[in-house]
């Protein structure tokens, strides 16, 4: 019995520091570290902007960290913690753990622990630096111990309910996808409970022993549950500390994900992922039924074809990117009946919602382009064509495009509709909106740039990466505005420019990196 206890135990550390020392040279942790440091320093530029005003910047400077720090956890949920498992089977070495002794508790320990450790210690290594904050003004070091209790929780329902997923799911793709996923119905779920509950409270329902009031007192909980909001409350000076449902619901939250992988583990199927490329809804049969949805005859361009097809969906896929952007504007329009909003109203609200939609479904396809040729040892074949490099990438790119035509033409039909150029006329007069339109569009090159560096994660560290540098930036202006440097307007434009500058050189990095990876 204690040589089987020593044997597990053996088998939990090899995989622990296995994982440590990979990690450890890795690019992604070292750019982890850096940006931490570039949080802290940031967070106590602004606080120190801000003070000028209003006082008290270690409260402020704690904000914009705590903040920060929820957001980088939430991008380590998706990209980090999600790929534990999943990494193992798509480079087939989980039947070889599996091999020699290492029980299912064991691998899942193992893989687990060793990521959570080193986001622990992240942690660990910026909190006294937070702690700091406390002689600036304005802070107490229970709120300080308050907060880094929350963040603490928080990562460790996100690292396993990322093992979770990353049990349930074969590739890392699916993986995170499925995390992002549970991390919308984490931040509007609580939202939505919040709603609902100021709304039965409206109509007279309270909170007591009666089943209405237990109603209420669930819902109130869900509402409390996210990190945003227990940062929030230990934002305020009157705080008090005490297990905050956040607490205590992320911890078990954590506990019971971890329990159902395990009890998972053992039914999901281990085999290697062979199928590199996936079909998506391009149909293998060529019977009557079937063949407008299958791929049929190489194309006279096959590089269109193949994307078109194996990237985006085909015709499939522009099927149901058709019935969508329908489906969206029949919802702006519904929910105008019965109102006073006019159709210029209804065609703004529509704009409004597909310009990020069409900017999150380029951005999914943009992931994939370079990602599946790199992960299927494809592209040193075609690299090998009498093709050149730039008319290979954009080829790829077009077959894309025409499945996106949908979402295309939909902003494009939009402006044509009642009150449609109202969308775009601030373009003149207004720099924010120049701002705000190059954010999504800034997200789509980041995702095709990623997809060359990253193995998973790439639409997820992409679209925090745009969300991140939203914050960073409005923090900025709101800072600079308050203490009187400089105006907002300007600081808008040249973050615009910037991106735009980005954009570029996103293009300019992957038609110079697509050789070096076609080596490999």
């Amino acid at each position: 019995m204690l040589e089987q206890s020593l044997s597990f135990v053996r088998g939990i550390l090899a995989l622990f520091f296995r994982s440590l020392r990979i990690e450890a040279r890795s690019f992604r942790m070292h750019l982890l570290w850096l940006l931490l440091m570039v949080v802290i320093y940031m967070s106590l530029w602004m606080a120190l902007m801000w003070a000028q005003a209003f006082g008290a910047p270690g409260l402020r400077f704690f904000q914009y960290v705590a903040y920060m720090d929820a957001a980088f956890l939430t991008l380590l949920g998706l990209s980090f913690f999600a790929t534990a498992i999943s990494e193992e089977k798509e480079e087939d070495t989980l039947g070889l753990m599996t091999m020699a002794g290492i029980g299912s508790l064991g691998i899942l320990l193992g893989k687990s622990t060793s990521r959570l450790f080193q986001v622990f210690l992240l942690l660990a290594i910026q909190f006294p630096f937070t702690l700091l904050a406390v002689t600036m003004g304005g802070l107490r070091p229970v709120q300080v111990f308050s907060a880094y209790m929350s963040l603490f929780a928080y990562t460790i329902l996100l690292a396993n309910v990322a093992l979770l997923c990353s049990v349930a799911c074969r590739t890392n793709r699916s993986a995170s996808r499925l995390m992002t996923f549970w991390l919308f119905g984490y931040i509007f779920a609580p939202l939505m409970a919040l709603g609902v509950k100021t709304d039965l409270a409206y109509r007279g329902w309270v909170e007591d022993g009666s089943p209405r009031g237990l109603v209420l007192v669930a819902l109130g909980w869900i509402a409390q549950s996210t990190i945003f909001s227990d940062l929030n409350d230990v934002a305020v000076t009157s705080f008090e500390f005490r297990l905050s449902p956040q607490i205590i619901s992320n911890t078990l939250g954590g506990g019971i994900s971890f329990c159902l992988a395990w009890l998972l583990f053992g039914f999901v199927p281990k085999d290697p992922v062979t199928d590199s490329t996936s079909r998506g809804m391009v149909a293998r049969s060529t019977s009557k039924q079937f063949r407008f949805f299958s791929a049929g005859r190489v194309w006279e361009s096959p590089f269109v074809w193949k994307d078109f097809f194996f990237v985006a969906g085909g015709w499939g896929g522009f099927i149901v990117r058709c019935c969508m952007y329908a489906g969206l504007y029949g919802l702006c329009y519904s929910s105008s009946v019965g109102t006073n909003m006019e159709m210029t109203h209804v065609t703004y609200t529509f704009q409004v919602f597909l310009y990020p939609w069409l900017a999150i479904d380029i951005a999914l396809s943009a992931s994939r382009v370079f990602h599946d040729e790199i992960k299927g040892q494809t592209l040193s074949s075609l690299l090998m064509l009498p093709r050149s490099i730039s008319d290979i990438v954009y080829s790829k790119v077009l077959g894309c495009a025409i499945a996106l035509l949908p979402g295309i033409l939909s902003l494009f039909l939009s402006f044509f509709m009642p009150g449609g150029c109202h969308f775009f006329k601030p373009l003149t007069s207004e720099p924010y909106v120049f701002w705000l339109l190059m954010n999504p569009i800034l997200m789509i090159h980041l995702s095709a740039l990623f997809s060359t560096y990253l193995r998973s994660g790439v639409f997820a560290l992409a679209f925090g990466t745009t969300i991140c540098s939203m914050m960073l930036t409005g923090m900025l202006i709101g800072s600079l505005a308050i203490a009187g440097h400089g105006t907002a307007e300007g600081i808008i434009i040249l973050t615009a420019l910037l991106q735009v500058a980005a954009c570029v050189a996103c293009h300019i990095v992957i038609v110079q990196r697509i050789p070096k990876l076609g080596e490999k």
